[in-house]
């Protein structure tokens, strides 16, 4: 639908407590701050226990607060770009971390923001939300100067580190300004600092939300003795909550229980002192659409509504259901997507075995409804295969990974087409959901250098979930160093149970390459590039190194390079093949300017070991080539 500018101010003037100072004036500043994993239940505003925000609680006791807030999906990437867009994950095409860069058609709340005149800043404190994933357009300044490509280990700050240059940002503003700000501390692993962490020891999640709710009064408390938010808009919001052990859940991205779809959302307009509870269902969705309205903003296409009326206190206000998905099941786990639809504190989820739930009576979602309220189940089941149905991306096509997710719901009888044979191979969560702890304990054995202990691990999973390609990419990693033909075996399963998947396919091109396989590895390459997405260029990387091996002319693995866009771009892999390209051409100068130029952005790990890699055989005798060498052994070292 076509959403259009209503004068928002005006339609407040019949709030008395919470009526802005200045209604007719669009406001000077906006703040929105994302709290990363936070669920609502934790805030004291949202009867919380043990005093976890009161700096939160302070805000909201002169905001207005959403009580039933819906987040689009349980995952930070596609929860925020409904935040700044205004789309459904199903419309926008994000929907997984890190995979999928944004298209560029999506309207973003920055710009709309920067067109009118505003001063544009973000400052995120997670990697998964660089600016190089599409949410950097429309910002003037995109603060994440934590992340250093050359040290990929140190993926996040805390929110002290990103308050304070939001901070400083702000201050230095002399006209109007829209700033975003990103916080990440509740996010799993719970580390809180002194003194939170000895006062929470039993529950480190509550000690990383009292930690980032003390940071955020310091921050608000210093604009406001600078006079800075008298006249702005404040929004605050999670992206997602977290699990924390409920429905067989540690963390999030599986489920879409409130646990970790319901979020904390107020809205503090400019001038008002008193606080204003809504009851009402609305989502994450319809936050571009209201800011856009209050502000002044022009209009835009939305899976929103504007809330202005609702605020307002409008009678009889009403939005379509709210919609939810996770796709994460389908993506790592081969279990069947989950879908879900919040309407009049009914939530349906759309599953192998569907549920209903009534959120108001039961709020832990425990008492499935599915079978003592069939009509209304079967009108919320309709309602919403009718719109997977018609959902598109922006090109009217669909996303490399949709015909599976098709395929799946087809296979169950909810799309077009009729239940098979293949209605077997996609498993309901909710079976799967006892594999998350051994699968989650797997990963950090992993993770910790213990191959053996995970290995074993994963197996046992293996035999209870045989068509996991996450598992099978474990096995597959877990093998590489003491069986290679194993691993292989592992990596191409992984690959085929999921063939958008770019991290098994570059891991098994690698393999194939150490191998001597350069020939399978440039066409298994090849056919993967028609298939990925690899927004990182890791594919697309391995894929140019078999070409260079198995001696393929010099046109075709330029044409693989030069089909990087992106963050792929800086590749290190991209970026070292340039180089053979060069030195092939005879050209010893030209190769060593561009090792150089990659030691400036790739992990020193990546250039330590270069003197070993016999495509840069010939430039073992210059000194130039060991200088960056052996800068780059030095500063592995001191890591």
């Amino acid at each position: 639908m076509r959403w259009s500018v209503l004068p928002g101010w005006t339609l407040l003037l019949g709030l008395a407590a919470a009526a802005p100072a200045r209604p007719e004036t669009p406001p000077r500043g906006v703040l929105l701050i994302t709290l990363d994993t936070t669920r609502a239940d934790k805030l004291g505003c949202y009867g919380g226990k043990g005093r976890l925000t009161p700096s939160l609680d302070a805000l909201a006791a002169g905001a207005t607060l959403f009580e039933h807030a819906q987040a689009p999906a349980p995952q930070t990437v596609p929860s925020h770009v409904t935040i700044l867009s205004g789309w459904d994950p199903d419309r926008h095409g994000v929907r997984k971390n890190l995979e999928t860069l944004l298209p560029p058609a999506v309207p973003l709340l920055q710009e709309a923001f920067q067109r009118r005149g505003y001063a544009t800043g973000a400052f995120v404190s997670s990697m998964v939300l660089l600016p190089r994933f599409g949410l950097g357009r429309g910002f003037d300044a995109y603060d994440a100067a934590f992340y250093d490509p050359r040290r990929p280990e140190v993926n996040e700050r805390r929110a002290a580190d990103t308050l304070s240059p939001a901070a400083e940002w702000i201050l230095a503003r002399k006209g109007p300004w829209f700033c975003w700000v990103h916080l990440y501390d509740p996010h799993y692993p719970y580390v809180p600092p002194e003194p939170f962490a000895g006062r929470h020891r039993q529950a480190p999640y509550d000690g990383e939300v009292a930690y980032m709710d003390a940071c955020l009064g310091e921050f608000l408390g210093r604009l406001g003795r600078a006079g800075v938010l008298g006249e702005a808009l404040v929004a605050v919001c999670g992206d997602h909550g977290e699990s924390l052990g409920e429905h067989g859940e540690d963390t999030h991205s599986i489920f879409v229980y409130d646990a970790t779809t319901r979020i904390p959302l107020l809205l503090k307009l400019p001038g008002q002192t008193q606080g204003h509870r809504i009851a009402a269902d609305v989502g994450l969705v319809d936050l571009a659409p209201t800011l856009r309205e209050l502000c002044g903003l022009e209009g835009a296409e939305t899976d929103g509504v504007s809330l202005v009326p609702l605020i307002a206190g409008a009678a009889g206000w009403r939005r379509k259901p709210v919609y939810i998905e996770s796709l994460e099941p389908l993506y790592s786990y081969g279990w069947a997507p989950l879908y879900a639809q919040v309407d009049d504190r009914r939530k349906f989820i759309l599953a192998p075995r569907s549920e209903l739930y009534d959120l108001a009576g039961d709020p832990g979602e425990r008492v499935n409804l599915l079978a003592k309220e069939p009509t209304a189940a079967k009108r919320m089941r309709e309602t919403l295969a009718a719109r997977l149905a018609a959902a598109r991306t922006l090109s009217g096509g669909r996303l490399s990974l949709e015909a599976e997710e098709l395929k799946s719901l087809q296979s169950l009888g909810y799309l077009s087409g009729t239940a098979g044979a293949a209605a077997a191979t996609y498993k309901d969560p909710k079976e799967g959901a006892p594999l998350l702890r051994r699968h989650m304990e797997a990963v950090q054995l992993f993770q910790q250098g213990r191959k053996v202990e995970a290995a074993a691990l994963f197996e046992t999973i293996l035999k209870r979930d045989p068509r996991n390609p996450l598992v099978c990419f474990y096995l597959g990693r877990c093998y590489e160093e003491t069986d290679r033909d194993r691993s292989i075996a592992f990596l191409r399963k992984a690959v085929q149970l999921r063939r958008d998947f770019p991290q098994a396919c570059a891991e098994l091109l690698m393999a194939l390459l150490e191998k001597n396989r350069a020939a399978e590895a440039w066409q298994l390459g090849q056919a993967a590039l028609r298939e990925t997405t690899d927004p990182e260029g890791e594919v697309r990387g391995q894929t140019a190194w078999a070409g260079l091996a198995a001696g393929r002319p010099e046109a075709e693995v330029l044409s693989v390079l030069d089909g990087a866009a992106g963050p792929a771009g800086t590749n290190p892999s991209l970026l070292k093949a340039r180089a053979v390209l060069v030195l092939r051409r005879g050209d010893r100068d030209g190769a060593l300017t561009r090792l150089e130029a990659v030691a400036g952005v790739v992990p020193p790990g990546e250039l330590a070991a270069l003197d070993s890699e016999p495509a840069f055989a010939p430039l073992r005798e210059d000194p130039r080539f060991w200088k960056i060498v052996l800068k780059a052994r030095r500063d592995s070292q001191g890591r």
